[in-house]
């Protein structure tokens, strides 16, 4: 996708210290982690992060843009426990190659591809 190792590790690790990020991206980073780690929701000891994270995104961004933020990372919360529960390798070479030029899915493609996912195995062709 176009980033650097370097920055790769800065958003695994520290990212709040780094200066690869803007505030505006380590706030939206820090809302994704609150969404992603369900840190909204508190526990003994650990006061629930969400009040203090919105607060940041509001400083840098409108309502619009927080829902987008939200959406976003909403949805790829969705998108991971969804291939991973059914074990679809989105990142295997070949299959990406085929997307990589594409402005757009073929839906017959990808159709294709997830009948070839591990649970139409041995199924024949899954209509």
């Amino acid at each position: 996708m176009g980033f650097s190792e370097e920055l790769i590790e800065a958003v695994k690790g520290d990212y709040q210290n780094s200066d690869l990020f803007t505030i505006e991206e380590k706030v939206a980073m820090r809302w994704a982690e609150v969404m992603t780690n369900k840190l909204y929701q508190g526990g003994p000891g650990k006061p629930p992060q969400h009040r203090a994270a919105m607060d940041d995104l509001k400083a840098h961004y409108n309502e619009a843009q927080i829902v987008e933020i939200s959406m976003v990372s909403g949805f790829f919360n969705f998108w991971n426990r969804f291939t991973d529960s059914l074990e679809i390798d989105i990142e295997d070479a070949p299959v990406m190659n085929l997307f990589a030029t594409s402005t757009s899915i073929n839906p017959d493609d990808w159709t294709a591809y997830m009948r070839d996912c591990w649970w139409n195995v041995g199924k024949g062709d899954a209509a």
